[in-house]
């Protein structure tokens, strides 16, 4: 029995032993395999965010849109053209064309220009398309700042304009409609025009001076307007009749 008892230990101790490492592989057999399910899971993630989306589409209701003859009276020039690309966004090289056409000619040597307000634009478009007017007169866009602030004028937000066979009447109580903005019509009969910016607050008036002169302001709205504004979307910018693209909300 003395002689076999180290053997028989060798033979219970190798038992033991693979019994041990049988135990350890069926253990640790689940982990790996919920390792590889998550390796796999991610691998799919990553291939569905790699997979190319497809491009926008045109929209044919942009394409649709007539070109406006933009005209400035104190310069004399003109320009023809589109504010939005096939896809309904704000095309930026017409814009820039309009930020050149519209600067500040009070020093004729040194003519000033500036980004104008891209949704500034935008609603002087939607309403020149409302009226199907396709000659848009500008009497005054950016004035440069000096003595004078020149108010949403110096900061390019403001526009004062006429609507070729559109009274100013009735496209000022057009515009009176729109939330956050700005509209001031100006009744003289050596004006009749009106002055339109983009804003927070809407305000509205009118103004029956002379030109050059601004001493019979009046305000118009009241109330109502801080309702009006609470409505507000960036999809109100947009013309009349389209579905404008995705775009966020501006607060």
């Amino acid at each position: 029995m003395s002689r076999r008892a180290p053997a028989l230990t060798l033979v219970l101790a190798g038992l033991g032993l693979a019994s041990a490492l049988s135990y350890s592989a069926l253990s640790q057999a689940p982990a790996s395999a919920a390792a590889a399910t998550r390796s796999s899971e991610s691998q799919a993630a990553r291939a569905r965010k790699a997979k190319p989306t497809s491009a926008p589409r045109e929209n044919a209701a942009f394409t649709a849109l007539p070109a406006l003859d933009v005209y400035f009276v104190n310069t004399r020039k003109s320009e023809q053209l589109r504010l939005y690309d096939a896809f309904g966004q704000v095309d930026e090289k017409a814009a820039r064309r309009l930020d050149a056409l519209l600067g500040d000619t009070h020093d004729r040597k040194n003519y000033t220009t500036t980004q104008l307000d891209r949704r500034t634009l935008q609603l002087l478009f939607r309403a020149a398309y409302h009226f199907r007017s396709q000659k848009v007169e500008v009497v005054s866009a950016y004035r440069k700042p000096g003595r004078r602030r020149q108010g949403y004028h110096g900061t390019g937000q403001a526009i004062d304009f006429r609507l070729d066979g559109v009274p100013a009447a009735k496209l000022a109580a057009y515009l009176r409609t729109l939330p956050r903005v700005g509209v001031g019509i100006y009744t003289h009969p050596r004006t009749q025009f009106v002055h339109l910016d983009s804003r927070s607050r809407s305000f509205h008036w009118m103004d029956g001076s002379p030109p050059g002169r601004n001493w019979r302001e009046r305000s118009l709205g009241g109330k109502k307007l801080a309702a009006q504004d609470a409505i507000y979307t960036r999809s109100l910018d947009w013309p009349e009749g389209v579905t404008p693209p995705q775009v966020p909300f501006d607060p």
